[in-house]
């Protein structure tokens, strides 16, 4: 029996292909786009390395709820496990337009549409994953981390921490673990000389460190942190993202991230990315 087998599925452009490189770097022995009818068949084979299996619409024979069944059954006599890979619409639509590719699925119908079909299509899978992971916001480096940091336990690896600054008004960034709410300081925008200003303006900066509710904050979250990162290595979780919003992203939270950001640097054991979505 294999050590280890993942179940690498997911949307079209959200990323599968990517990881399954990534894996691939990692140890595992990759099989991508497979026909269903031989995945019983591989999974049956004495291999004594990891296995990393895409499957996908493209797979001959697809039908994610007879694929979520088979893997639900094995489950019962051998490690393997779901990965999941998701992405926003908009973003996808992005990603197939700049590699000018077209959907697998090829069908004459509008992207958004065939991107919806796919994801109704995806979604017994979906529910049986044991990871989901959404790579909206992800870079290819980070989506190497948080994948290194899920599978690649025998490797000893900081603990990544991403921070992002955001705005409500443009939604919660979906790959939070945690969300500050900044909106309780007093908002730079409604006085005439900082409006147009951004939070990495040193007059923002100072017009939001000398509120006396920064102070209180920051104090209270930098000792909560220190030990809750403890808990999360214990616990073998070493990808945190961290969020802090404001209205518009623009002030607010930029400066409560970089905060953070200057907090979480200096510490040996933790490797600190910081992401202004919104700026």
């Amino acid at each position: 029996m294999p050590r280890k087998i993942l179940i690498v599925t997911g949307l079209s452009g959200a990323g599968r292909t990517s990881a399954l490189k990534i894996l691939e770097d990692l140890g595992f022995e990759a099989i991508d786009n497979i026909p269903t009818s031989l995945l019983v068949n591989i999974l049956k084979v004495n291999i004594k390395t990891n296995l990393a299996i895409g499957i996908d619409i493209r797979s001959r024979d697809f039908n994610a709820k007879k694929i979520s069944q088979l893997i639900k059954n094995k489950k019962r006599k051998i490690e393997i496990s779901t990965v999941f890979f998701d992405c926003e619409t908009t973003k996808l639509l992005n990603r197939f337009k700049e590699s000018r590719r077209i959907h697998p699925l090829k069908l004459d119908l509008p992207m958004i549409e065939i991107i919806d079909r796919e994801r109704n299509w995806l979604e017994p899978l979906k529910k049986i994953s044991n990871h989901y992971i959404n790579t909206t916001d992800l870079s290819i480096n980070l989506l190497r981390k948080k994948i290194k940091a899920l599978f690649d336990k025998d490797i000893k690896i900081k603990t990544t921490v991403r921070i992002i600054s955001f705005g409500f008004k443009n939604g919660l960034p979906k790959e939070a673990d945690f969300v500050f709410d900044m909106r309780f300081l007093r908002n730079p925008f409604y006085e005439k000389t900082l409006k147009s200003m951004n939070g990495k303006d040193k007059e923002i900066i100072e017009f939001v460190k000398n509120q006396e509710y920064f102070h209180i904050f920051f104090d209270k979250i930098t000792d909560l942190f220190d030990r809750m990162l403890r808990g999360f290595k214990d616990e073998g979780k070493d990808y945190i993202t961290v969020a802090f919003g404001c209205t518009g992203g623009i002030h607010r939270s930029v400066v409560s991230s970089e905060m953070f950001f200057s907090f979480l640097k200096h510490k040996k054991d933790i490797e600190v990315f910081i992401d202004h979505r919104d700026l």
